[in-house]
């Protein structure tokens, strides 16, 4: 039979074993600004444009593809900003201090190289800078992303 002492003793060792156990999710090897990554796109920094939450819709590998994301150009005077794949270039303006939602501007690329569920690469340029993205594919699946999905191949 257990004393009290011995009660408390273990007791004590489960409340410090449990508090130790909440305290190492605080140890994550994570960088931080994966801590607060919301969206499915990808993001990007190329010269003065904020690319955010970066992501191509399309019904299936070789088909059309619509670019959703927002673009934020940060600087004063308005910018181009390309996008393109290995067979597609999008040039969207992007007027001073403002950013453009593609969800109510749609541009669309011909043709996705991958299936949903993956990445192909983008690569984005504003004037003498540019980066290479890797962009996810999604398909209607998810419903908040079906009213995206091309139903035919829009003409650029």
């Amino acid at each position: 039979m257990r004393t009290g002492l011995q009660c408390h003793r273990h007791f004590v060792k489960a409340l410090f074993a449990g508090v130790i156990v909440l305290c190492l999710p605080g140890c994550s090897e994570a960088p931080e600004e994966d801590w607060y990554a919301i969206a499915n796109g990808a993001d990007t920094e190329v010269g003065k444009v904020e690319v955010r939450s970066l992501i191509l819709v399309a019904s299936a590998e070789n088909e059309a593809g619509r670019l959703l994301g927002t673009l934020y150009n940060t600087s004063d005077e308005p910018l181009n900003v390309t996008l393109s794949d290995e067979d597609d270039n999008v040039t969207i303006r992007v007027e001073g201090q403002s950013n453009l939602g593609l969800d109510t501007h749609a541009h669309f690329f011909s043709s996705v190289s991958e299936i949903p569920g993956s990445r192909v690469p983008v690569t984005i340029t504003v004037g003498p800078d540019s980066t290479q993205l890797d962009t996810p594919v999604l398909d209607g699946t998810l419903q908040a992303y079906r009213p995206y999905v091309p139903t035919s191949t829009p003409s650029p």
